[in-house]
């Protein structure tokens, strides 16, 4: 009976952990979603598989974001990536910065953090780890959250 449970238990725990796997591999346009470093995903249109691209973290050109506890003082501090779009048998570099002293923006008009390019807007939401102004952040930590929508 114990043997039985414990079964259960890790079966219901298995299952759990490849449907995390398979939502970060179906992600539609609109959709947040966060890339490593050296990492890609495809993402498709909700209405239509016509459209699919595939985007991939190449790397960080710079962070230069004011520590948090300095963010008072600190104006104009920005960090900026570059991903590549990978569109059918076309690739596009696309830099994208993002402004300091705050954890995670909205895609919205207003803000300069968006690129809309190639039929689409990219949204840099946010970029991990925030620096803390003693330990250098390798560029293999890095994590990007994004957001693209058709235009």
């Amino acid at each position: 009976m114990k043997q039985t449970i414990i079964l259960f238990f890790v079966l219901i725990t298995n299952l759990g952990c490849k449907n995390n796997e398979i939502a970060q591999n179906n992600i539609h346009f609109g959709e947040s979603f966060t890339l490593k470093s050296n990492e890609s995903v495809s993402i498709s249109s909700a209405t239509s598989d016509i459209r699919n691209i595939k985007i991939y973290f190449k790397k960080i050109n710079f962070d230069s974001r004011c520590p948090k506890s300095m963010c008072y003082s600190c104006y104009g501090s920005t960090a900026n990536i570059n991903v590549v779009l990978i569109n059918q048998k076309d690739t596009s570099d696309i830099s994208l910065t993002i402004l300091g002293c705050r954890d995670e923006y909205d895609c919205n008009d207003q803000l300069y953090y968006r690129k809309d390019t190639l039929g689409f807007r990219f949204c840099l939401l946010r970029l991990d780890p925030y620096p803390d102004g003693n330990t250098p952040v390798n560029s293999s930590d890095y994590s990007a959250k994004l957001n693209i929508v058709e235009l």
